[in-house]
């Protein structure tokens, strides 16, 4: 049996063993801190800064997940989201911004063991992968899918359903229309930048079922309203949302 028969990225592969190589025998300095890398397991990035990432820790708003807001913020006890509950990991600064930014943006997808590792062993208290039914992604279209060569979400989204033991849905939700990134967009054009981006096909399989939907990262939570908007019109028992980090301002 060939490599390539049993469905191995071997470019991705070569390139990930490569990096790691290189970054062992010729140790640079750590891009957060900027002191010397040494043997760390990690490319890039130090184990010290490794350490510093910053965890949400409780309270945080019943639905939202804003920090320190006891039972319901101001936002919700108004005009509630449609999702049940949505959890972060971390905040998006310093050092997982800078992981996140590589593995995303510069497409080394040697990020992908330790975020997961990382959101594996930090899941947020209140949140208990094993209750759901499916794990979705969010997802990209297939033009910045060619551009990427993956999907982030997917990656660590496999990871968090892998160790949860819950099935990973990649092919319910789509994203049928392609968007300019919401980076480069203030708060109010996201929304309107997704609005009808993502579809349903086979709407039977998630009907009553309890899904988490996943994604790297919280900003504005235009991408989540518009997802969980489209999920409801599917009739599932219950949509949950967890990131792996959300930025300060919200």
């Amino acid at each position: 049996m060939g490599i390539k028969s049993i469905g191995l990225d071997v470019p991705g592969l070569l390139r990930d063993i490569s990096e790691t190589a290189i970054t062992f025998l010729y140790p640079a300095e750590c891009r957060v801190c900027k002191e010397f890398l040494g043997t760390t397991s990690t490319p890039y990035i130090c184990n010290n800064c490794w350490q510093d990432i910053q965890f949400l820790e409780a309270p945080w708003c019943d639905i939202c997940g804003t920090p320190g807001i006891h039972g319901l913020c101001e936002a919700c006890a108004t005009a509630p989201p449609r999702y049940g509950k949505l959890r972060t990991l971390a905040f998006y600064q310093t050092t997982l911004q800078q992981a996140i930014h590589f593995f995303k943006f510069e497409k080394k997808k040697v990020f992908a063991r330790p975020l997961i590792q990382l959101i594996n062993t930090h899941m947020p208290s209140d949140c208990n992968i094993a209750e759901y039914d499916f794990i979705l992604p969010i997802p990209i279209h297939k033009k910045r899918l060619r551009e990427r060569g993956f999907n982030q979400a997917t990656l660590l989204a496999n990871g968090i359903a892998k160790a949860g033991g819950v099935p990973l849905l990649t092919n319910t939700l789509v994203r049928h229309r392609h968007t300019v990134a919401q980076s480069s967009l203030n708060r109010e054009a996201r929304q309107q930048n997704l609005t009808g981006a993502f579809e349903i096909r086979n709407p039977a399989i998630i009907r009553d079922k309890r899904l988490l939907i996943f994604d790297d990262v919280f900003t504005t939570g235009a991408t989540i309203r518009e997802v969980v908007s489209e999920l409801w019109t599917a009739d599932p028992a219950e949509v949950d949302v967890l990131t792996l980090a959300r930025t300060l301002n919200v």
